[in-house]
């Protein structure tokens, strides 16, 4: 991913191509691409909630920066 997605915009992303490499009438020759890009968003958006939840213990525990 190049440039800078929000969660949100990664998120959205994510869910219009899990729904195009789903579709049983989808054109083949872009499945593997989509996958890659796929995966990409699915791991930026875990970071993205990991980041979110150690800053979200850190707030709760009285270690906030």
């Amino acid at each position: 991913m190049k440039e800078k997605l929000t969660y949100k915009q990664a998120l959205e992303e994510l869910q219009k191509l899990v729904e195009s490499i789903e579709d049983p009438k989808r054109d083949l020759t872009t499945l593997t691409d989509d996958v890659k890009k796929a995966s990409e968003l699915a791991r930026y958006c875990k970071d993205c909630l990991k980041k979110s939840e150690d800053d979200i213990n850190k707030i709760i525990n009285g270690q906030e920066d």
